[in-house]
């Protein structure tokens, strides 16, 4: 049978190391990522001699085949063939475990069972993306690339036992507030599934820090001073959301809100890309040889790398600034994702598929002029901003507070294209951040958003009725927040679309 799946979440605590004990964590690492390439390239070459397995090959065809007339016996069939195959090339989970553990047993004064598994399950997800065609390629960890290890209990392995983790022999205190009630209640109300080990890069160097992976919905964070709640509850009111690659809108009953998404990132963006010309300077002045006349790498196997001691204070300056920008963006998006809650606990937003977006066109398509398009797509922008975590956040969030995040069917529904007061559906450009509704104009990803908040239970069209009861409430709001905006002495967004109403 399969493990029931409970709603968990993790309190983060920081491990008081000293020297030597942050030197035996640093082997850990070390041995864990030796442990994680090995295995990966266990996989790889098994997987390469599955494609070349004729009947693997020719089950696959059959497989295309029953999927293109519909035939679902036929293709359950092919699949049970499929990992009937796969197994006997040792392309499964479990026989990933099995793999790992024989190459663990030289390393068992430092690397549990359990945490070795959990390392091949990371390599089986990688792998297993390939097979089922969910994935392009797998890469191998550089070195000290490895950012955790976890167990799978709290029974054996890391185990973390009152005020401290151990370890096969490594203790390690962690470090609680006296006034932290909310890592307080967790611990005394929560189980803890699992431990998980973090290893993050800061100026001076390495610090660990404990993840304690605990089942049940997480308890409500309070004021320290007071004990009460920081925020009120969220009331049962529909939200409407249209998420952008870089922007946000939200319609509620009480009000609007447009906004784009961590702003502040391009600051920590502009300090990461100084840091990275300085790493390429010093990695040219202290491997010349390693470069082609043109300032190309030389396309060598055997090339040795010499790392200064400036190039290594840079690297650790460049990790630090990435760590600070992730911190700030999951900061940034929780407090968007309490504001939106505040309007209301049913949330409702199109399923958008981030990762298709992120992807190179593969058709070649032409311009006006005759000049091929461009290829690329929404990668950096989706990478910057992270729309994807701010849905995620509040998925988890929207149950805590009562209410529950509706995906609806983006084709169906077709918020950016509908009109309730024609009841018609108009395609629109990119480039068209305003549409008319009736006589009045209005900012688009605002429009969509109020579509949403007036879903129909089905979740495949929205209510007309509804939308033309509540159109008046909308349009005061959306004027008054288009005001503010314009008023703003901060630059804003140009998706937003401003021009059209700054002579309003």
């Amino acid at each position: 049978m399969a493990k029931s799946k409970t709603p968990s979440f993790v309190v983060e605590l920081r491990l008081v190391t000293h020297q030597n004990e942050s030197a035996v964590l640093d082997k850990r690492f070390g041995i864990a990522e030796r442990l994680y390439n090995k295995t990966l390239f266990h996989a790889r070459t098994q997987l390469d001699e599955l494609y070349k397995n004729r009947r693997y090959r020719k089950t696959l065809v059959e497989r295309r085949m029953a999927i293109q007339a519909k035939d679902k016996m036929r293709e359950t069939a092919c699949n049970k063939e499929l990992h009937a195959i796969q197994k006997t090339f040792g392309l499964t989970e479990y026989a990933l475990h099995a793999y790992i553990g024989r190459m663990r047993l030289a390393y068992g004064k430092h690397i549990d069972s359990f945490t070795a598994q959990k390392i091949a399950t990371t390599v089986w997800q990688s792998v297993s993306a390939l097979l089922y065609g969910k994935g392009k390629q797998v890469r191998f960890k550089k070195f000290g690339q490895l950012e955790s290890m976890e167990g799978k209990s709290n029974g054996s392995g890391i185990r973390f036992k009152g005020d401290r983790v151990e370890w096969n022999g490594l203790v390690l205190p962690v470090k609680i507030r006296v006034n932290d009630l909310f890592v307080q209640e967790s611990l005394a109300q929560h189980r803890v599934k699992y431990c998980r080990i973090v290893r993050k890069a800061f100026t001076g160097g390495n610090r660990y820090f404990l993840q304690l992976v605990l089942e049940g919905i997480p308890p409500v964070k309070r004021v320290n001073n007071t004990g009460h709640p920081r925020r009120n509850p969220s009331p049962p009111q529909a939200v409407g959301m249209d998420i952008g690659t870089s922007t946000v809108a939200v319609a509620g009953a009480d009000g609007v809100l447009l906004k784009e998404l961590f702003p502040e990132g391009k600051t920590y963006d502009r300090a990461i890309r100084r840091l990275k010309r300085q790493l390429d300077r010093s990695r040219r002045a202290t491997n010349p040889a390693n470069f082609n006349p043109d300032g190309t790498v030389k396309r060598d196997g055997t090339l040795t790398w010499v790392r200064s001691n400036h190039y290594l204070k840079t690297l650790f300056r460049l990790k630090d600034r990435y760590r600070r920008r992730a911190v700030a963006l999951k900061t940034a998006h929780n407090k968007t994702a309490n504001t939106i809650l505040q309007m209301g606990n049913q949330l409702y937003v199109e399923d958008m598929d981030f990762r298709a977006l992120m992807k190179r066109a593969q058709e070649t398509t032409l311009n006006k002029d005759g000049r091929f398009n461009r290829k690329g797509r929404y990668g950096k922008s989706i990478g910057y901003h992270a729309p994807g975590m701010l849905v995620a956040i509040l998925k988890q969030k929207a149950p805590q507070e009562g209410g529950a995040l509706h995906k609806v069917d983006t084709f169906q529904f077709r918020a950016s294209q509908y009109n309730h007061v024609d009841d018609t559906y108009i395609k629109k450009t990119r480039d068209e951040r305003t549409t008319l509704v009736g006589d009045q104009r209005v900012q688009r990803d605002l429009y969509s958003a109020f579509l949403l908040q007036n879903s129909q239970p089905s979740l495949k069209e929205t209510d007309r009725t509804s939308c033309t009861a509540t159109f008046a409430a909308f349009l005061t709001h959306h004027d008054t927040c288009i005001q503010t905006l314009c008023r703003a002495t901060q630059p804003q967004s140009s998706n937003f679309g401003l021009r059209d109403f700054q002579f309003a």
